[in-house]
């Protein structure tokens, strides 16, 4: 170790070694004047000692050139938010799996083009939100992932992969969920938001609902009522009160969704029981520091996160990569109480809704269904087709058909234990009702939709 080094810094670590037999060691102090206008990101400037000053000269050792193979990846996310904090995680398990990269990120610093510089990076994972977007894509020549919500008239011109999320599907399962607590009154709440992402949102789910017969009420505040958060909650109160009750309402993301929870207070509106409240993005803290817990989808951002390290990996390392825009579905709703309530007007119905939420991956049958509440097969299958459009074995079927698909695409178990967690107990059935409902068998549903580790467990 070279003494000036060892007293200045907190670890050296070797990073490779030039055609002019140059070693770059990158350093971290302690204690780095952030505003240090020599080097505009959290790094300092790297420091160039010659290789006769290194032992083994002629003859690099076997830790020189491991090291010298080690991919520096910048990670350049647009803020501190949940999506970009969940693309951190995703990109952070792919590391995990993967041995050979060096992520470089500053979330304090805005990312720049001569920050990019100094870092030398081998490959390069950003927000496609950054304003510096275009002016960082046009100045490296080294491949390039992005990730973000993706629009074709605003991001049709960058020229690099990007992963996004299916902004659709999170709309339609949104409406596939409050229309399954029993809901028949709904609402999208878009704030002031006027992004495509957004309108994308609106659009799944009002026409997922168009499908089941349901119209869609829409917020659409004046920009004087969104001004400030205080107004915006008096807004929200008065709008939710001109809803017919129970209403489900979807919100376009977490942080609006709490001021709605907060204008149902200011209006003295029970949650869920007159309105059940849902929004996106699962942001924890977000989510359990509101009154109540509120319910959110999940919108498997940390998929996409290791969707772009796997596609820079593959760039980086000459392999087939997907171009254009890969879109991720989102994972699941995660509810809580903003949206436990079951809203079904007859009470045995209600039940036996909760009954095979709670018990259809056991496994159980009609027949189970039937004993607990005291229905007979005629009654039982005319209240259901009434409230649902569908029967107790379908309603079985797709409790368990959503189990099944959670587990193939979030863990490692091989298909037959998903079946079997699921409470499917015949492979050959569950393949056909599988393909049946998504046109794919569950081997196939799992590499269009999981991530390359789990696809390999397949």
């Amino acid at each position: 170790m070279i003494p000036e080094l060892t007293s200045m810094t907190r670890n050296v670590t070797l990073q490779a070694v030039d055609s002019r037999k140059m070693a770059i060691y990158w350093t971290s102090y302690p204690h780095f004047d952030r505003s240090a206008s020599s080097f505009p990101l959290s790094l300092p400037a790297p420091m160039a000692i010659p290789m006769c000053q290194m032992a083994n000269e002629k003859r690099p050792t076997s830790r020189s050139r491991k090291l010298s193979r080690v991919k520096r990846v910048a990670l350049l996310l647009e803020s501190d938010m949940a999506f970009d904090r969940a693309i951190a995680r995703g990109v952070g398990h792919y590391i995990h799996s993967h041995t050979g990269w060096i992520i470089l990120m500053d979330p304090m610093t805005e990312a720049s083009t001569e920050g990019l510089r100094h870092w030398a990076p081998d490959g390069i994972i950003t927000s496609i939100r950054l304003p510096a977007i275009r002016e960082i894509a046009a100045s490296t020549d080294v491949p390039i992932v992005g990730f973000g919500s993706y629009s074709e008239k605003q991001d049709g011109d960058l020229k690099f992969p990007i992963v996004s999320s299916n902004q659709t599907e999170i709309g339609r399962m949104a409406a596939r969920y409050l229309i399954n607590k029993g809901l028949r009154h709904f609402a999208f709440c878009g704030g002031a938001e006027s992004a495509q992402w957004c309108h994308e949102r609106k659009r799944g789910f009002a026409e997922e609902l168009s499908k089941h017969g349901f119209d869609c009420a829409v917020y659409e505040p004046d920009a004087e009522s969104v001004a400030s958060m205080p107004s915006a909650i008096v807004s929200l109160g008065s709008w939710l009160e001109t809803l017919p009750k129970p209403a489900g309402v979807f919100v376009f993301f977490d942080g609006w969704a709490r001021w709605v929870l907060d204008a149902c207070v200011l209006q003295g509106l029970q949650v869920p029981q007159e309105v059940s409240v849902l929004g996106v993005d699962n942001d924890r803290w977000l989510c359990d520091l509101s009154q109540p817990s509120l319910s959110s989808i999940d919108a498997n951002v940390e998929t996409a996160g290791y969707m772009a390290a796997d596609i820079l990996h593959k760039l980086m390392s000459g392999q087939p990569a997907p171009a254009g825009v890969t879109y991720v579905d989102p994972a699941k709703v995660e509810e809580r109480d903003s949206s436990s309530y079951l809203a079904f007007e007859d009470s045995q119905v209600a039940f036996a809704i909760r009954y095979i939420k709670e018990h259809a991956c056991d496994p159980i049958s009609p027949a189970d269904v039937l004993k607990v509440t005291g229905m007979s097969n005629s009654t039982a299958y005319r209240k259901f087709m009434k409230a649902l459009g569908r029967s107790i074995h379908d309603e079985i079927q797709r409790v368990q058909m959503e189990r099944v698909r959670h587990l193939l695409t979030s863990t490692n178990l091989s298909v037959t234990e998903a079946a079997r967690q699921a409470g499917f107990q015949n492979m050959r059935y569950l393949t056909k009702v599988f393909r049946d409902v998504t046109g794919m068998t569950p081997t196939e549903y799992r590499r269009s939709k999981s991530t390359p580790a789990l696809e390999s467990e397949a």
